[in-house]
């Protein structure tokens, strides 16, 4: 479930963790994703021998980080109505987050006057252009539906939220029974465990309700990529009642 990122997926997962100050990420709250930013970039430069440099800053945090293409040694591919392999990339670093490529002009296209056009000694304009895909990794923490429904209509996310319902808001209240009071174990990683007051809403006075105000017992599991809500977020969630599970719901994503 948990396949590549995109960078402006990542950068949504952050936004929906709200604005809070983030703390930090270890392997008991949070889980490592893999991110990937690919893009086509152009160099331009001036002149035979000159070199041209682009930058790629990855999100904080990204570790991990491969540079899949381009390869030094590797030349610009053709253009339509161009020549191509006037470039090779000389030099592919990473410092920190930040990934830098330079590529030289040293072929014909660019230093052969015969075929360039331009006189010995005259200016030459070039550019060139290169695929970039950089691979990485990154922690992020895991939320969770507070209405949990296998839809997105009427869902909402939160961390650490302190009231569940096991249905969206709109539901009739007779419909609806939900963990409130919520006080989290742990949560963002692999697992979230939290304890909480089970409140059938449907229950009312002189009703038998022998449930109804018991501690409840939430177990949520499996984080993954859900494609609908574009969010990491928790799967599965399990309801126990002592040692009896109550309620077990499981997100289908597209």
């Amino acid at each position: 479930m948990l396949g590549r990122l995109t960078l402006a997926l990542v950068a949504t997962l952050l936004v929906a963790a709200g604005a809070a100050a983030a703390p930090k990420l270890t392997p008991a709250n949070s889980i490592s994703i893999k991110g990937a930013v690919s893009s086509t970039e152009v160099f331009m430069g001036i002149d035979c021998n000159a070199t041209a440099t682009v930058t790629k800053t990855l999100p904080a945090g990204a570790t991990g980080i491969t540079v899949i293409e381009p390869k030094v040694g590797d030349r610009d591919k053709p253009r339509a109505g161009g020549l191509a392999g006037g470039t090779q990339v000389t030099a592919v670093s990473v410092a920190g987050t930040v990934v830098t490529i330079t590529v030289l002009a040293d072929g014909p296209a660019i230093c052969d006057p015969a075929l360039t056009g331009y006189a010995p000694g005259q200016p030459v304009n070039w550019s060139a252009i290169y695929d970039v895909r950089v691979d990485y990794s990154r922690r992020v923490q895991s939320t969770i539906r507070v209405y949990y429904e296998s839809y997105i209509f009427g869902a909402a996310w939160k961390m650490r939220p302190t009231i569940i319902s096991d249905s969206r808001r709109s539901a009739p209240r007779s419909a609806r029974a939900r963990a409130t009071g919520i006080r989290w174990t742990q949560f963002g990683g692999q697992k979230a465990i939290g304890f909480g007051t089970w409140r059938l809403d449907y229950c009312r006075r002189g009703d038998n309700c022998p449930d109804n105000g018991k501690r409840v017992r939430l177990v949520a599991s499996k984080p993954g990529y859900c494609r609908d809500s574009n969010r990491i977020e928790y799967l599965q969630l399990n309801w126990y009642l002592g040692k009896r599970l109550q309620v077990g719901q499981t997100i289908s994503c597209d």
